[in-house]
């Protein structure tokens, strides 16, 4: 076979190394096809370890009786060691002539194999390995077959260092998108030309749409939602609020993307779930409002009646009501300060140190505490309660929340009605037990529009019924946060006008 048609077949075996990027391929096409190029009976690829400490031999065309031990040689071992740190070629004749045979001229030399042609494969001036030809005689080495060794090692270099960046951008890929899989943000990308490059999980929970069915089409025709479609069509980087579908709200954040060369690639929307930080923008909102509207009437009325009694003078007749006035004012907005500290401490758990609790004994307590209130009515205290139950709480919140339901009962029980408590034991579908407590009074009930919002803080039923009866709002508020606090729930059942029943579940303490 001519030099030319030698050459031509090496060309081609170059293209073929190209059509993939997996190392098995162009490993395989040698195998296969360097013979045509450059004759021999056993070709192998030896490359540098990772540590660069010495190098593996991958045989890829071979005779039975060829097969080095498959370990790492060091750099001083045999020619392909010896191409690798001189960066040279080495042409040999006669491979039992070569003096300090070592182990892998040994194995090639024991098939029978004496020509030997090995040159170094380089990428720059960094050196990746060496390929190795061997064959029987007749063959001979020359300059021809140097050359197009060369040009093959040139060949594989160029396609090791395709592999490489290859896997790089894999890598980078399945880390980019193991990134944008697990976050809850949903991403969605589009290239200049207007079709969509990438959309993540999250953009199907947020947006109601398949990532599958939208990438690749054109953006304004697979998204039909008005407001995330005019987002992308005036392509304004910075952040702005986006209502959802659903009616949550979105963080949406708008980038251009470019290559490190500052090529464009297209435009990126974030889109990040802050309904939650909305609604606690608004509670924090509503709770300022709240409370400085709560707090100014009372200090106007202290401001008034001080005002009153300083132009009256001391002798005035209606002194001892003013100073009582003032002082009632004074305590409603201790009341309030106190109410807004507890749920402060509790909510931060400064009072999560619970301990076994007789939640019989503690109604006993709350009972006693409440009778005084009762008796100026003349509201009956009933009660249903078991020997003994043992409950996980802080006592002195435990009875703040019954004291709490009871009074409240007898607050807006007119006279001569009746407040009842019953706590009942039982057991749950897992073996542990439960106790349900009912405080049910006979008064004049909630309406079906406030019962949402009782344990809302500050909120308070008004009516003309209410108008009358001091609060501030906190103490249901209050309870439902000792109770959760327990591990318990507490719930309100109420007919306008017949009376109201709170019901708080609590689990017993496990022996």
């Amino acid at each position: 076979m001519s030099q030319a048609e030698r050459l031509t077949r090496a060309s081609e075996i170059l293209i073929e190394l190209f059509r993939s990027p997996v190392p098995t391929h162009f490993f395989q096409t040698l195998g296969d096809r360097a013979g045509e190029a450059v004759p021999s009976h056993y070709l192998a690829v030896c490359l540098q370890d990772p540590e660069k400490s010495g190098y593996l031999v991958h045989s890829l065309a071979s005779v039975d009786e060829a097969s080095p031990a498959q370990r790492v040689f060091s750099l001083d071992e045999g020619l392909p060691g010896r191409a690798m740190s001189t960066g040279k070629p080495y042409l040999v004749d006669e491979l039992m002539a070569e003096d300090g045979v070592d182990d892998l001229e040994g194995v090639l030399a024991a098939a029978g194999l004496r020509a030997v042609l090995v040159v170094p494969i380089r990428r720059g001036l960094e050196m990746l390995g060496a390929l190795l030809f061997a064959a029987r005689p007749p063959i001979r080495y020359g300059d021809d077959d140097l050359q197009i060794a060369q040009l093959l090692a040139s060949g594989l270099s160029a396609a090791l260092e395709t592999s490489l960046a290859y896997q790089g951008a894999s890598d980078e890929r399945s880390t980019l998108g193991a990134v944008l899989a697990s976050t809850a943000d949903a991403v969605l990308m589009q290239n200049p030309a207007g079709l969509i490059l990438l959309a993540n999980a999250a953009v199907r929970p947020m947006l109601g749409l398949a990532p599958e069915s939208i990438t690749g089409r054109p953006l304004l025709e697979a998204i039909d939602y008005a407001p995330l479609r005019d987002l992308f069509v005036a392509g304004r980087e910075g952040i702005s609020d986006l209502p959802l579908p659903d009616g949550r709200i979105a963080q949406a954040s708008l980038v251009r993307v470019t290559t490190p060369f500052g090529e464009p690639v297209g435009v990126a929307v974030i889109l990040r779930d802050i309904t939650l930080l909305k609604n606690m923008e608004q509670m924090k909102n509503d709770f300022v409002n709240t409370v400085s509207h709560d707090l100014k009437g009372p200090i106007t009325v202290i401001c008034g009646l001080a005002d009153l009694m300083r132009m009256a003078g001391p002798g005035h007749p209606a002194l001892v009501e003013r100073c009582q006035g003032i002082r009632d004012t004074a305590q409603h907005m201790a009341d309030l300060v106190t109410g807004l500290l507890d749920i402060g401490k509790i909510e931060a758990g400064l009072d999560s140190a619970r301990e076994p609790v007789d939640l019989v004994a503690t109604i006993g307590e709350a009972l006693r505490m409440v009778k005084p209130r009762a008796e100026p009515k003349n509201i009956e205290l009933l009660v249903e309660l078991p020997d003994e139950a043992i409950v996980s709480a802080v006592g002195i919140r435990l009875r703040q929340a019954l004291i709490n339901l009871i009074d409240n009962g007898v607050k807006y029980t007119p006279a001569g009605g009746r407040v009842t408590v019953v706590a009942a034991r039982s057991v749950l579908a897992d073996g542990g037990e439960m106790v349900t407590v009912r405080v049910t009074d006979t008064g004049i009930g909630i309406a079906a529009k406030d019962l949402s919002h009782v344990f809302d803080k500050f909120y308070r039923v008004k009516s003309r019924a209410t108008r009358d009866i001091a609060g501030t709002g906190l103490g249901l508020a209050i309870t439902r946060t000792i109770v959760e606090a327990c591990g318990g729930r507490i719930r309100v059942d109420s007919v306008e006008g017949s009376g109201t029943t709170f019901t708080l579940e609590l689990p017993l303490a496990r022996s």
